[in-house]
């Protein structure tokens, strides 16, 4: 049983002759054929999985949601644990927004450290997907890389999650008192 025949045309403007020239040899068949463009039969393969792209995003927001909830409890933890050094850093003179700087500072660093370190990662596995036997059979990945553009967003993606998910911690051990700051045990 066969699924498709593939039927090369001179040109563009010849398809839809062809495709309706074929159909007709096969209407009365048990078997009728449906003659579609090479674009027609892909668009079909992406209605066939639904809305795709609403998928994706909906993972892609899950996970991001995630990752600022468990980046924020981390960061949280870091500042409770040197609560008495805010304290101490008060006690020498720093304000309470030199404090908010230091910690968002802090997470803004690490973010862009991991977020350079995931272009890094992905853009090897690219390279390996690249140079695989598979990369010859899927045209998708002999192209399959992590251009500038994309690195710049996904560390600036990185970025902004590590200032959001830090800006709560860090307004809290800026607005803690010096007495409070001290007495802590963390």
């Amino acid at each position: 049983m066969v699924g498709a025949f593939l039927i090369q045309a001179e040109s563009a403007a010849d398809v839809p002759r062809i495709a309706d020239a074929v159909d007709r040899q096969f209407e009365s068949s048990p078997f009728p054929t449906r003659t579609e463009s090479e674009k027609a039969f892909q668009l079909s393969f992406a209605a066939f999985v639904g809305n795709l792209k609403l998928f994706i995003m909906a993972i892609f927001g899950a996970v991001t949601f995630t990752v600022l909830l468990v980046s924020g409890n981390t960061i949280s933890m870091s500042v409770r644990e040197r609560i008495r050094e805010v304290g101490i850093l008060k006690t020498l003179g720093f304000t309470p927004g030199a404090i908010l700087g230091i910690v968002l500072g802090e997470a803004a660093l690490i973010s862009i450290i991991g977020g350079a370190l995931g272009c890094l990662l992905a853009s090897g596995m690219c390279a390996m997907m690249r140079h695989s036997p598979g990369g010859n059979f899927v045209g998708a990945l002999r192209t399959l890389d992590i251009t500038p553009l994309v690195g710049a967003l996904c560390v600036g993606t990185a970025l902004l999650i590590g200032v959001i998910s830090s800006s709560l911690p860090a307004w809290s051990a800026s607005r803690t008192s010096i007495l409070d700051s001290l007495r802590s045990t963390g």
